[in-house]
């Protein structure tokens, strides 16, 4: 049997299919990106990729039915993060729900038995401190998270109404190879942005914002066991260290392991209302997940993953 990921060349979707393909599990990646990323070179002989968009829902459809009986879950990685859904708010809300809401569908008319949905600590909203998971309501603070959030919903309500699993990996600050400060929102690049040799990583403010930043393969391998878990007693697991870190200590640190000389200047400051850290408490209790990698022993492999994708 095989696990459909959509995303599947993304950030967390393509480590989630290394962790899988790792252990001899078939895997099928959708994806708009046909470019494989680095870490997926060795263990392809597990991996079957479809080139797709998940608003094509007639492709979809065609793919599930050349797969019958051979998919037996998803995981639903796809979507625009951050301040980017501002860019193009109409096509990007679209993608995130509209998206969301085909891969809903797909496990309802094919009888897909589990759906596991990568959300984000964002759906928390402005709250403070270390956050579990229901410990508030999704209160979210920006137009991003309200698509989390949203798909949430729809993913819990679509799972009681058709008698499907829906599981929800709630994530928050990923970073680590094979994704380029350069290309992501303006957080990310001043935080990492030193590992790219990247200039102008200015700003008057943010060197105070905390933030759990959860290295990739931590955030992906929580994400998996969450995938693998048999009878959950909740659906919804925070994925993350646990551990708040300021932006100004993760600027430091890049600066630090960074293979080129540049300059960080941070203000002192945050930058967004967000909580500092989510609580996995639930998760190590009942995945027996625990995060492997500090901030600053992620960021030190990050910064040598760097070194050799620019050169």
């Amino acid at each position: 049997m095989a696990v459909f990921i959509t995303g599947g060349h993304g950030h967390i979707g393509s480590w989630a299919a290394y962790f899988l393909a790792k252990e001899g599990q078939r895997v099928i990646l959708y994806d708009t990106n046909p470019m494989v990323p680095d870490h997926l070179n060795d263990i392809d002989r597990c991996i079957t990729f479809i080139k797709g968009d998940v608003l094509d829902f007639a492709r979809l459809t065609d793919i599930f039915k050349q797969y019958k009986n051979e998919i037996d879950g998803i995981l639903h990685t796809v979507g625009i993060m951050g301040e980017l859904v501002l860019e193009n708010p109409y096509g990007n809300v679209r993608l995130n729900i509209g998206g969301t809401l085909n891969i809903l569908e797909i496990a309802r008319q094919f009888e897909i038995p589990k759906v596991v949905y990568t959300s984000t600590g964002a759906v928390y909203g402005a709250v403070t401190g270390t956050v579990a998971e229901d410990q508030y309501p999704p209160i979210p603070c920006d137009l991003y998270g309200s698509t989390k959030a949203s798909c949430e919903f729809l993913g819990q309500q679509y799972a009681n109404s058709f008698g499907f699993e829906f599981r929800i990996s709630r994530v928050y600050f990923c970073y680590g190879q094979g994704k380029w400060p350069s290309r992501f929102i303006r957080l990310y690049r001043l935080a990492f942005g030193a590992l790219e040799g990247l200039e102008d990583l200015t700003m008057d403010k943010g060197a105070d914002q905390k933030l759990d930043f959860t290295y990739i393969e931590d955030a992906a391998r929580g994400t998996v066991m969450l995938y693998q878990a048999k009878d959950p007693k909740h659906n919804i697991y925070n994925i993350a260290t646990g551990m708040p870190t300021s932006v100004g200590r993760v600027a430091e640190l890049c600066r630090k392991y960074s293979h080129f000389s540049v300059k960080v200047e941070l203000g002192p400051g945050e930058l967004m209302q967000r909580c500092e850290a989510l609580d996995i408490s639930r998760a190590r209790e009942e995945l027996g997940f625990e995060p492997r990698y500090s901030v600053e022993e992620g960021i030190k492999k990050y910064a040598d993953w760097m070194k050799k994708a620019t050169k």
